[in-house]
């Protein structure tokens, strides 16, 4: 790969790719959306490079590799919420307000992209083998990164020469050393990308040798084809499509009638269509982009002050709303997530203090403070420590820098050939509340020097959020500490009180007893008088042993509410792509259990989506809650998800439960989904026949409170 590809390939995310115009109003809402409202996940979903830059986001979950893109994609908007998404989409909405329409080069981008994922769809819909949401997301993503590319002047040039897509394809790869999609693949180079990076990888390969690759690969190389991406006439499109898919011709013709009238009425929703130079479906793609975007994301290019100033409030309350202290909220968790979206940080190594406020150690796998590894009072450090107590990022630009410092603090770093080190502090009135050490490319830099002031913000909001949850459990613990020093005393009084009563009926007992001698006919009622007054006691040392949890009003989840939520939100984003319709059956007597909202939301969640996949495309979805259902003796709520499906085998059934995904494997599997619900204490079971669906049943204790703090990880 040459220096060029490289420079551009690092930086191109942080530089700030422009997104659909009429995405970034809508989300901030200062559009009104054209026709039907849509969600904002499905709008989301019709812009490459937003998708390209959830996805990397999606790494800050530490989901397991079996989640599929579409599935990433969710999570990521569930976890950092609209505000997040909002944020993301400022610099977009700055950048096309100044331009005043759209220029000519991204209009045809966008086209192409959403007739290839639309084509990709409405093929893997009909072969029937792979995920129709990941095909969709991997037709999207074949090109996104031509304009990141565009960053760099020699990879300008050979747009400027004319060349359609298939054609520039060979030419990158022979002046740059890389082509177009290379770069998308390794873009999401990530373990779980699996068969998506692949599709990207290779969707302008010989077509002759896919014929023993998986489904998902052969489907993206005939939607490309299909939407303008290869050479030859339509006739010799459609034969390639046919050989890669296996689709008779009359099915692949309909496939692609509707994913064109899909992408006409898409464009049409984002305002992409140009009333002078239509779009036509399937002819040669011939990209360019006459807006280089890097230079229109710069600050410092002529904006309007008022307007940056305005732009850094709007900034810095929506990081406020996704930074927000809260039980749910994972604050490192939420910064890490918005340092990918926002600035294409890499995921950092987080250090929280220890032993003082210039000490700092290195969180372990369970999420506390390890061994210490850093101390910014060490001499050896210089200025470097005094100026991250002061708030100021340092940056270790090579290995030779590192190798001037202490060994401790070089062990810290570790920093590889060609790559530097960004010791970012999270300054908070005053004391640093965290460090992020972020690895990242050398080239990489100087864009994010560029973005200071987007930088400081993070840093900033982040800071707030990590000193009011530590003045919070402060204060918690201050709390909780004087109430069981009160709980105490009151448990005291109580047994001081209750001790002479229980003391002189249990004398009566037994005196009574040595009276009417053992064969008396009250000897029951007697032994029945005597179990009550030992239970009064037994009750009695359990008050006095179980400490107040005054923290338990805001644990407490309505099951009911939660499933018509999550209903909602995947009729929105799967159930209506796929024609499934969805049935809701809840028990009104259902009370609110004492269980993890995020968890909860979580599992119900991926029950939903291997139901959805099950179904295929046309179908219908059967949710209900009961209460009281007897299992092993115990009451439980339960949660029932019924599909009219194809159903499963065996064989199948064990592989979705499995706990490691198959290789390359994209269909969700509910491995981590079962280890939830049985560290909530509750079960899942799956009964499935091929012809007649599948029916999940979830069981869940009715507790006051949870079994243990482990039920609270996710």
């Amino acid at each position: 790969m040459s220096a060029n590809a490289a420079s551009a390939i690092e930086c191109a995310v942080l530089s700030g790719a422009p997104s659909v115009p009429v995405i970034a109003g809508t989300a901030l809402g200062l559009r009104s959306p054209q026709g039907e409202a849509q969600p904002l996940s499905a709008l989301l979903r019709a812009d490459p490079v937003l998708v390209l830059r959830v996805l990397r986001a999606s790494e800050a979950l530490e989901h397991p590799n079996g989640l599929s893109a579409a599935r990433r994609i969710d999570a990521v908007i569930d976890a950092g919420g609209q505000a997040l998404i909002r944020a993301a989409l400022l610099d977009t909405y700055q950048w096309s307000s100044r331009l005043g329409g759209v220029p000519d080069g991204f209009r045809r981008y966008w086209s192409h992209s959403l007739l290839s994922a639309e084509t990709a769809r409405e093929l893997s819909l009909r072969c029937g083998n792979s995920d129709p949401d990941e095909a969709y997301i991997a037709g999207l993503l074949l090109d996104v990164a031509m304009p990141l590319l565009s960053n760099s002047p020699p990879y300008l040039n050979l747009l400027a020469q004319g060349h359609d897509e298939f054609a520039l394809s060979g030419l990158e790869t022979a002046e740059l050393g890389v082509s177009h999609a290379e770069v998308a693949a390794d873009l999401l180079s990530a373990g779980w990308a699996g068969e998506l990076a692949d599709a990207l990888r290779f969707h302008h390969a010989d077509a002759a040798l896919f014929h023993d690759a998986p489904e998902l690969l052969r489907v993206a190389r005939a939607a490309e084809e299909l939407s303008g991406g290869g050479s030859g006439d339509a006739m010799q499109h459609a034969a390639l499509a046919h050989a890669l898919t296996g689709l008779p011709m009359d099915q692949l013709n309909d496939a692609w009638q509707t994913a064109c009238r899909r992408t006409q009425s898409r464009l049409d929703a984002l305002q992409l269509l140009d009333p002078v130079a239509p779009m036509i479906a399937g002819a040669p793609y011939r990209p360019f982009f006459e807006v280089s975007p890097d230079a229109s994301f710069n600050p410092a290019n002529g904006t309007d002050p008022q307007q940056s100033v305005l732009l850094d409030l709007a900034r810095s309350g929506l990081l406020a709303q996704v930074l927000e202290p809260s039980a749910d909220n994972d604050l490192l968790r939420a910064y890490r997530l918005a340092g990918s979206l926002l600035l294409d940080l890499p995921m950092p190594q987080m250090l929280l203090p220890a032993h003082g406020e210039t000490r700092f150690a290195v969180l372990d796998e369970a999420g506390e403070p390890g061994r210490i590894q850093l101390d910014l009072a060490n001499s050896g450090l210089g200025d470097i420590g005094q100026e991250l107590l002061r708030g100021q990022p340092w940056y270790c630009e090579d290995a030779r820098q590192a190798a001037r410092l202490p060994i401790s603090v070089q062990r810290l770093l570790r920093p590889a050939r060609g790559e530097a080190c960004l010791m970012l502090p999270l300054l908070g009135d005053g004391r640093v509340e965290a460090l992020a050490l972020h690895r990242m490319p050398v080239s990489a830099l100087s864009g994010l020097r560029r973005r200071a002031a987007g930088l400081d913000a993070l840093a900033g909001a982040t800071a707030r959020a990590l000193r009011t949850q530590r003045v919070q459990a402060r204060n918690l613990g201050e709390l909780r500490s004087s109430m069981v020093e009160q709980y105490a005393a009151h448990s005291r009084q109580l047994r001081a009180d209750l001790n002479t009563p229980l003391g002189l009926l249990k004398h009566q007992v037994k005196s009574m007893r040595l009276k009417m001698g053992a064969d008396s006919m009250l000897e029951s009622e007697l032994s029945v008088f005597n179990d009550q007054v030992i239970r009064i006691d037994t009750v009695l040392h359990q008050f006095e042993s179980r400490p107040p949890d005054i923290s338990a009003a805001a644990q407490w989840t309505d099951i009911n509410q939660l499933i018509e939520q999550i209903m909602a939100e995947t009729d929105e984003r799967t159930f209506r792509a796929r024609s499934i319709t969805s049935e809701l059956h809840l028990d009104s007597a259902l009370p609110p259990l004492h269980l993890p909202l995020s968890a909860m939301r979580d599992i119900v969640a991926a029950l939903l989506t291997v139901s959805a996949e099950q179904i295929g495309s046309g179908g219908r979805i059967a949710v209900s809650s009961a209460d009281g259902v007897n299992w092993n003796g115990v009451l439980h709520a339960e949660i029932r998800i019924r599909d009219f499906g194809r159903g499963m085998d065996a064989a199948r059934v064990a592989a979705l439960f499995a706990s490691t995904a198959g290789e390359g494997q994209a269909r969700p599997t509910l491995a981590h989904a079962l280890a939830q619900i049985r560290a909530l204490g509750g079960s899942l079971s799956c009964k499935s026949a091929i012809g007649q669906g599948t029916v999940f049943q979830l069981l869940l204790p009715r507790q006051t409170r949870r079994r243990a703090p482990a039920a609270e990880q996710v």
